[in-house]
């Protein structure tokens, strides 16, 4: 069911509530603070700054009490949800369960005393998009945690990259995991190719020096991996949702299995919150209905992910991709024309960076851009020896506070009409205590459950990424000289002249 089907949608419309909510009124008042303020352990979701009543808020609420809602959330958690486009079930849930980690804990631990007892120094985790983005993510957020050899993540088809990070290592003490949901990929096999030639004019085996993760293991097999060095990955396994699975296979080396284990301990209390807690008090339904607010009602094409912590600089790109290529669709589940759009344009960069970069755009800029603050708040209250001046990280949360604050009362005291703003700009803010391997699996399972409910709610299928294949063709049919009749003049004049 598409939203603008949603019975409780179409009672928002009709109730003339369209009109912009002005949020100075209430900004102080403690009971919207009780009223907009959620939290399930150390996270905490603050959508007091958001653009709604009270009233429209009590309304906003009941979305997903019109469909199937519930029963959809029971089906996702124990791998019984359809991906119908791709004939397949959703499964990353499963991969985020206790008991499925226990299972493959032994050939991990197998696998990280291998590569101890070959003295392995450096690990390449070569992949593109959720193959790639993901471990990067969690890898730069924790690596202050690392147990184990060095991660370095190789996604690009230009080999250069490939060839700058083998300057910088010893090849026998590096080892490299391939990922590949279907061992297919352009970018992948590409780097595979370089480095199986790499690793044969230095006398050593692929096998020796090289694993494969994918969930087609015959393609593996093919591309020279032994059966020992392949990990297979259930097809359900979305990429962007694939670090639960044996695609975060660096994460468990580099980091150690203990940390990759609390991480996914996070992500699946934030499963169970999302699955268990009724919809008043549900994080990701909250979070998600934020989104639905601002894009089908506000009529807000962007979405702003600004973290306030070094180590969550690749989380904007990590959910740009969950968002983006989860919800970027035109049409609903059944194949007809969307009625109302979905996604939103998603950017973002870490503070406090971007406040001398795009935000500008969001206090001045003509559209208004909601913005979602993402703050660990260890060294709150924490004072240098004279008591006066805060340390550093608690001048990060300042400056958070600031901005979001800035956003949502902006200023027209100012002669000069350049130095106002106009304020009424929405944010949310989430925070939590400490940024750790648990945490952040929190955090992390936080926003793709929010993407899902959104996807439930815009009635879209959340699961497949139909719109990146066709590029991809035409690529490989510029490869292979097949119908270059059908591609455009400039595109022919282009082609030769790198032919």
């Amino acid at each position: 069911m598409q939203l603008n089907s949603n019975k409780y949608f179409k009672e928002i419309l009709e109730d003339e509530i369209k009109s912009e909510f002005v949020i100075a009124d209430v900004l102080r008042n403690s009971d919207r603070q009780k009223e907009f303020t959620f939290s399930f352990e150390e996270i905490s979701l603050d959508i007091t700054r958001q653009l709604i009543s009270s009233k429209q808020f009590a309304k906003l609420k009941l979305l997903g009490r019109a469909n199937n809602f519930e029963d959809d959330k029971k089906r996702l958690f124990n791998g019984s949800f359809a991906n119908v486009t791709e004939n397949r079930f959703v499964s990353h849930f499963l991969e985020r369960n206790p008991n499925r980690l226990k299972k493959k804990a032994q050939r991990y631990r197998s696998f990280i005393s291998l590569l101890k007892n070959r003295k392995i120094k450096n690990l390449i985790n070569v992949g593109i998009g959720g193959s790639d983005l993901g471990v990067k993510m969690v890898y730069y957020a924790l690596k202050n945690e690392k147990r184990g050899p060095s991660l370095v993540n190789v996604s690009n088809l230009d080999v250069t990259n490939l060839q700058n990070v083998l300057k910088e290592k010893d090849t026998r003490e590096t080892f490299f995991i391939f990922n590949s949901k279907s061992f297919s990929t352009e970018e992948t096999l590409e780097n595979l190719r370089f480095v199986k030639n790499f690793l044969d004019s230095e006398g050593l085996d692929l096998n020796d020096h090289a694993v494969a993760v994918t969930s087609f293991p015959e393609k593996a097999a093919e591309a020279g991996f032994d059966e020992n060095a392949i990990f297979e990955v259930p097809e359900g396994v979305g990429g962007r949702f694939s670090i639960w699975s044996h695609f975060g296979l660096g994460l468990v080396v580099s980091l150690g299995l203990d940390s990759y284990t609390q991480l996914l301990a996070g992500a699946y209390k934030m499963d169970k919150h999302f699955l268990e807690e009724e919809l008043d008090f549900n994080l990701p339904y909250i979070l998600g209905l934020t989104r639905i607010w601002n894009r089908n009602i506000l009529n807000l094409q962007s979405l702003a992910i600004v973290p306030y912590e070094i180590g969550l600089k690749y989380f904007p790109s990590w959910f740009q991709q969950v968002e983006m290529e989860s919800n970027g669709k035109s049409f609903d589940a059944l194949g007809n024309n969307l009625e109302l759009p979905a996604a939103p344009l998603v950017f973002g960069e870490i503070g406090t960076e971007s406040q001398h970069s795009f935000f500008q755009f969001l206090h001045q800029g003509i559209e208004k851009i909601p913005v979602e603050f993402l703050v660990p708040f260890e060294g709150k209250n924490t004072f240098n020896e004279n008591n006066k001046e805060l340390e550093p990280h608690s001048r990060l949360i300042v400056n958070a506070i600031a901005q979001a604050e800035a956003l949502i009362t902006g200023t027209q005291t100012n002669k000069d009409q350049y130095r106002n703003m106009t304020g009424n700009r929405p944010s949310t803010f989430i925070s939590w205590d400490k940024t750790n391997a648990e945490s952040l699996g929190k955090l992390l399972a936080l926003y793709e459950n929010a993407t899902i409910v959104c996807g439930l709610l815009w009635g879209i299928n959340s699961f497949d990424q139909w719109g990146v294949e066709l590029g991809k063709e035409i690529s490989k049919n510029i490869d292979t000289g097949q119908n270059l009749e059908d591609l455009s003049y400039s595109a022919r004049t282009m082609l030769k002249d790198i032919r």
